[in-house]
């Protein structure tokens, strides 16, 4: 009976610890499963697939889990990519495909789609192809033809880009819009512009006294802003509208090549950008977005940053825009975006920094490049205020760069901002003689015949219409031969 009793004891023993074995393995083995694709809708490598709203869905064979933080590192090209879900074994996406007859690639990296013990799926890259049909009009036109299309150009400077701690915060639209001396914008305005010959205004726009903790942008200066936008494109002219003196020296600027400020601010960047491009998602081909005016960084240094290593975080900003832009559907998905270099310089040495940021639609032709050129710096001092052969040999030099970094690899220019500024805020402007008058003509025309020459577009900072002779009922050209020499360059 003892006997008997110990070899019962002996074998549920040996039960029990080879179900714990089997109990271990199986443990072991769906740890080192990773979750296997069984199916995707659209199948990869379909055709045909209707343009517009497409539901896809990827099927595992396990339940599965979208690691949150990394939902992010899915891409799309081709098309934009809503916020993705996970049920059960299927990880669902809705991308918004607006071209006709275009691949769509969708990659969803390892890291991102894990199982319940934390093995990562493979990679997956997913591809279909939408229907042949019409071309939307508006996907015709790209940003090379954009920018051709904009040449001459004017800034509506010291106006919704204008700042400062004692004007406050989240006041009426008007008590920022006059504070630099600028009278409140009109249709009329808009109308003489066209009237002259100009064929776009970029509209510098400062945001950060009009947004509340949460980034949010106050309703009645976005309406303004669009309101403004409205009386240039009702003219029939092209507008680009822009985040201005977000970046720059002052204290306040919360937009920097630095590493810290993109980590800290890039979520807020992005918000500002997806309330900007919903509110014009409708808007047409004649409605560009600029990223970013003149970025530094935390020296506040001009021309190239003091650390060689922070122009990349201009590179994230403006990645960050394009991607925010094109999250928000609609016209937005392939509205030309126009991207800034680093303080608007165009040394070499930022130039070949400049890594274009990567369209999540699949197109970069609706990318462009900013610079800002008040070359030779200073020529109002250092060649008393005479434009001199010189002055139009270091503008050739300019454009010839361009052309090697940019233009010939299929990237428009814009000169956003040109002038007569040079220190001391000395420039030719409403009390200069007619011979200095005459001195700033010849200047709008060199840079004006170069953007013919090489394809670009450039738009003359703020001196053109000054003031009071802004309005209708004073209306005026402060210095209508500069604006002339410019507008006779495309008759």
């Amino acid at each position: 009976m003892i006997k008997t009793n110990s070899f019962i004891c002996v074998l549920l023993f040996l039960l029990c610890a080879v179900s714990c074995s089997s109990s271990d393995s199986s443990d072991s083995n769906e740890t080192l499963t990773a979750p296997k694709v069984v199916s995707t809708i659209p199948a990869n490598g379909a055709t045909g697939i209707e343009k517009g709203t497409v539901a896809v869905s990827i099927t595992y064979d396990q339940p599965i889990i979208l690691v949150s933080s990394r939902a992010n590192q899915i891409s799309v090209s081709g098309g934009s990519l809503s916020e993705p879900t996970v049920s059960d074994k299927t990880l669902n996406l809705i991308v918004t495909c607006p071209f006709s007859n275009k691949t769509v690639t969708i990659k969803i990296p390892v890291g991102v789609i894990i199982n319940g013990k934390g093995t990562s799926a493979e990679a997956l890259e997913l591809t279909f192809t939408t229907k042949e049909g019409e071309t939307n009009v508006e996907e015709m036109e790209t940003a090379a033809q954009a920018v051709l299309n904009m040449a001459p150009g004017w800034n509506l400077g010291n106006t919704l880009d204008s700042y400062g701690n004692w004007i406050g915060n989240n006041l009426s639209s008007d008590k920022y819009e006059t504070a630099w001396g600028q009278p409140l914008t009109d249709a009329h305005l808009m109308a003489e512009c066209k009237k002259k010959g100009f064929k776009a205004i970029r509209v510098p726009v400062t945001w950060y006294q009009h947004m509340d903790q949460n980034g949010k942008v106050d309703e009645s200066w976005m309406n303004r802003v669009q309101e403004i936008v409205d009386y240039v494109i009702n003219a029939g002219m092209y507008c680009i509208v822009n985040v201005h003196h977000d970046t720059g020296a002052h204290d306040d600027s919360w937009i920097r090549a630095n590493s810290n400020v993109y980590s800290k601010n890039h979520e807020r960047y992005e918000y500002l950008w997806q309330q900007i491009a919903e509110r014009f998602q409708s808007y047409g081909k004649q409605l560009l977005f600029e990223g970013y005016n003149e970025m530094l960084d935390n020296d506040n240094t001009w021309t190239q940053p003091k650390n060689a290593g922070d122009l990349q975080y201009t590179n994230s900003f403006a990645q960050s825009f394009v991607n925010a832009v094109r999250s928000t559907g609609g016209n937005n998905l392939y509205r030309n975006l126009v991207v800034n270099t680093y303080s608007g310089a165009h040394t070499k040495n930022v130039l070949s920094g400049l890594v274009i940021p990567t369209d999540p639609c699949g197109n970069q032709r609706h990318i462009a490049v900013e610079v800002h050129s008040y070359d030779p710096w200073d020529w109002v001092n250092t060649y008393n205020m005479t434009w001199t052969a010189a002055c139009t040999k270091e503008l050739e030099n300019m454009f010839t760069d361009l052309d090697n970094y940019l233009i010939k690899k299929g990237y428009p220019v814009i000169v956003g901002e040109y002038g007569t500024n040079g220190n001391n805020e000395k420039t030719i402007n409403a009390s200069s003689t007619a011979a200095q008058k005459a001195e700033a003509g010849r200047q709008a025309g060199d840079m004006n015949r170069l953007c013919k020459k090489f394809n670009a577009a450039s738009f003359y900072w703020m001196g053109l219409i000054d003031g009071k002779d802004r309005s209708e009922a004073t209306f005026k050209w402060t210095m209508e031969q500069v604006a002339d020499s410019i507008v006779n360059v495309y008759k």
